[in-house]
């Protein structure tokens, strides 16, 4: 199965968070690391929201699928009742 990018940089944000932390509490002092970790943080909220987004439009699709199957199911009988011939 495929990994989610989300769970790919999870390491990476482990890091940036435990950096910035320590970087907030004056235990750091590179301002250019800093900036880097905030911009992994922000991809990363990128990343989650993308997936989110395809998680609802996978599930969107899926319910249209399924009403379109359920239409030419409808359709289908209409269409065979139309047909008999009538007895005379």
């Amino acid at each position: 199965m495929k990994r989610k990018d989300s769970e790919l940089f999870k390491p990476l944000v482990a890091t940036a968070e435990k950096y910035l932390r320590d970087y907030c509490d004056g235990k750091q002092q590179d301002d250019e690391k800093a900036k880097m970790f905030l911009r992994v943080l922000s991809l990363y909220r990128k990343i989650l929201k993308v997936e989110k987004e395809r998680e609802e439009i996978k599930s969107e699709w899926e319910k249209l699928i399924a009403g379109v199957a359920e239409l030419k199911k409808m359709t289908v009988r209409k269409a065979k009742k139309k047909v008999r011939p009538r007895p005379s």
